[in-house]
């Protein structure tokens, strides 16, 4: 998905240990971009949390975030919303999408470049 080059370049920028850690941060940091460049989304969804606070706020990130935290501006059934994130998440594979009666959670599982198995849960 990410060619080995450009994780290999962006691991000069961040103090993440390994390949995989800096892999499935540019992913993240894609998945936001695509989030919030959807009007939909961007009218429907906040960003929040660790990663939020890691991301837009602190310089170097202090430690490492693995998740996106979302949560909906207004309280209105999920589907519509869900079905976005899929179409602007295409790029990477199928979620799995677990719906519960306060919260849902989208979890992408992908290959990295360098063989091993990444998970970003959304």
């Amino acid at each position: 998905m990410i060619p080995q080059s450009d994780i290999i370049e962006w691991s000069n920028t961040v103090s993440w240990q390994t390949n995989e850690q800096v892999e499935q941060d540019l992913v993240i940091c894609r998945a936001l971009v695509e989030i919030f460049n959807d009007d939909y989304l961007a009218g429907h969804l906040a960003f929040r949390g660790g990663t939020a606070l890691h991301k837009l706020y602190l310089q170097p990130q202090p430690r490492y975030s693995e998740d996106i935290d979302l949560v909906q501006i207004q309280a209105e059934p999920i589907d519509q919303v869900l079905d976005r994130l899929r179409d602007v998440l295409r790029f990477l594979v199928k979620p799995r999408v677990e719906v519960g009666d306060m919260m849902a959670t989208m979890k992408y599982t992908m290959y990295s470049e360098f063989k091993a198995l990444l998970f970003a849960p959304i």
